[in-house]
């Protein structure tokens, strides 16, 4: 067809035409850019089209040419083979997106591979090269990347460290087993803190020494203790407090500031008072019942029922039994008052006031006495009277007598059932001089017990040197308990009498009245006046006085201080017999 050659023809020059255009200004076309988009690097060149139709002088309107089936020759550039020549209008940018969701797609159902080691291998493989390790092996790889992705960030030396360390953990666990059971072995022979190193408590604490919060053998020694305690209680529940006090010294080896240990040992101390309470009631209700009162000394009713209220000043035995000693006092002031002796009335009464001040007893007893003494001193008189009278007429009147024998009358009989009141008195201050003298006497001796037994009658007479001698007994502790209040009581009663018989001029009452002043006993203390009455009583040669005189000079007590005039007074006392002074001379070198 001539037409179709002259368009070819027409056509190849205007391809070679546009070809050197295209050369000429470096532009690309469609072909050229898909091209390259698919890779290919050779240039497939383009066929030559067909002259529009306008060219060829033909009246139609240019469209584009639509072809169905047949070559594709005249569309196209592209490669007639292929994929590719067959879908040449898909776009590159389709295909892409394709393949993306096929690999999407496979990865998705592709099946998982459970080994964790060859997913961290291969990630170690494609990331040697950027870390410069591309030489390490496979087996490397993945040593590198675990030490490197350790959760913990321990490097493979620390992993061996901690590998070490939990062996060891497992060794001490495996040996704290032993140890509990050979404890619960133990427990079960009742070797709890005995024999040594081989105990229940011993075991337990080398428990605590590997891992000191055990709690199986905290739970133990607890258990321990728990049963040491309740077996002391048991003990003294039981009145046996040995057996008590074995189980505390058993709490206090374990633990001595523990709360059990603590209770226990407050328990025991309160059964030891309650038993010497009651051992203290148990003596005094017998010294009761056998009438020793007030003696002996220490083991007298009141002496033992006064030891219980210092134990437990509100025990009503111990107050009962005090009671019960001031109102067997009280008795025996009425007795007396009944039989006409005051004075011993009155010497009761002194004892009830030091008792008991406060009982409602001693205003009455002391108002019996009001009324009842100046009755009595008018009778005595006035039988006095009528025997001075018959006297007198037994001597006036002529003597009978028979064959020179003088006949006596009757009523001049001296037998014990005639004797008058008034050589009653005598006889009675006599044997009390006796027994005042024996009792001071003791006294100096050291032997304070035999001295009270003889002075406390006295005492309780009124006789105020033997009140005064037991008061400085309670004060210094000499044959009585300590006990400053009781003998400021005997003192006010017997100060009265002292200080008349120290005016009067009694030595024994000058040297007691300066040692109140000494002392500050009931007196303020003033040692100017003591050194006053001590010399009045030791310039008549009273041997107490000179030896404390001597010790004011000694220490510059109320005087300028003088050794030797100390020893002067030492020497006066020491020649009549002063065991003091004696001493005293020893210890200032001047025997």
């Amino acid at each position: 067809m001539p037409v179709n050659s002259s368009n070819n023809t027409s056509t190849t020059k205007d391809q070679k035409s546009n070809r050197s255009k295209s050369t000429t200004s470096k532009a690309r076309s469609r072909s050229e850019i898909e091209d390259a988009l698919t890779g290919r690097t050779k240039r497939i060149k383009p066929k030559a089209r067909p002259a529009p139709a306008n060219e060829l002088g033909l009246d139609v309107p240019p469209r584009r040419q639509q072809v169905i089936g047949g070559k594709l020759s005249g569309v196209s550039n592209r490669s007639k083979f292929g994929i590719f020549s067959r879908y040449s209008d898909v776009s590159i940018v389709n295909w892409v997106a394709g393949a993306i969701v096929l690999l999407i797609l496979a990865a998705f159902f592709w099946p998982q591979q459970n080994d964790s080691t060859k997913e961290v291998a291969g990630a170690a493989l494609s990331l040697a090269p950027q870390l410069g390790e591309t030489d390490l092996s496979r087996e490397e790889q993945v040593d590198f990347i675990e030490s490197e992705t350790n959760a913990d960030g321990f490097s493979r030396d620390n992993d061996l460290e901690r590998a070490s360390e939990y062996r060891e953990q497992d060794a001490i666990d495996l040996q704290v087993r032993a140890l509990l059971q050979e404890a619960e072995l133990q427990i079960q022979q009742g070797y709890l803190t005995q024999p040594e190193k081989n105990n229940a408590v011993d075991t337990y604490r080398a428990v605590l020494a590997l891992k000191p919060n055990n709690v199986a053998a905290k739970q133990g020694l607890d258990s321990i203790v728990s049963q040491f305690s309740a077996s002391g209680y048991d003990a003294l529940k039981q009145n046996n407090v040995r057996v008590a006090q074995s189980a505390l010294q058993k709490l206090i080896a374990l633990d001595a500031n523990s709360d059990e240990s603590k209770d226990l040992k407050i328990a025991i101390d309160q059964w030891k008072a309650n038993k010497a309470i009651q051992d203290l009631l148990a003596q005094a209700d017998q010294a009761l019942a056998s009438g020793d009162l007030i003696l002996p000394a220490s083991r007298n009713a009141l002496a033992l029922y006064r030891q219980v209220l210092d134990l437990d000043e509100n025990n009503q035995a111990a107050i009962d039994g005090v009671q019960s000693v001031a109102d067997n006092f009280v008795q025996q002031a009425n007795d007396a008052v009944l039989n006409g002796q005051y004075e011993a009335a009155s010497a009761h009464l002194a004892t009830v006031s030091i008792i008991d001040p406060e009982n409602s007893s001693i205003a009455l007893v002391e108002a019996m006495i009001a009324r009842a003494k100046p009755l009595a001193e008018q009778a005595l008189a006035a039988q006095e009277a009528q025997d001075r009278q018959n006297q007198s007429t037994s001597n006036e009147a002529p003597s009978s007598t028979t064959n020179n024998v003088t006949q006596t009358s009757p009523t001049n009989a001296t037998t014990p059932n005639t004797r008058t009141p008034a050589a009653v008195t005598s006889e009675q201050e006599t044997f009390d001089r006796q027994y005042l003298k024996q009792g001071l006497e003791a006294y100096y001796a050291g032997d304070y017990e035999t001295s009270a037994a003889l002075l406390q009658p006295l005492a309780d007479k009124g006789i105020a040197r033997a009140q005064f001698r037991l008061a400085y007994m309670h004060y210094l502790g000499r044959g009585f308990r300590r006990d400053r209040a009781v003998a400021d009581q005997m003192i006010r009663a017997a100060l009265p009498a002292i200080q008349r018989f120290a005016d009067d001029g009694r030595a024994w009452a000058q040297s007691d009245l300066g040692s109140l002043y000494e002392d500050g006993l009931v007196l303020p203390r003033n040692y100017t006046d003591a050194v006053y009455w001590y010399r009045s009583a030791a310039e008549q040669g009273y041997p107490g006085a000179q030896t404390n005189l001597g010790i004011m000079y000694a220490r510059g007590r109320g005087v300028t201080a003088s050794r030797r005039t100390a020893i002067d007074w030492f020497r006066r006392a020491a020649e009549q017999g002063d065991s003091v002074a004696q001493r005293n001379l020893e210890a200032l070198g001047a025997n």
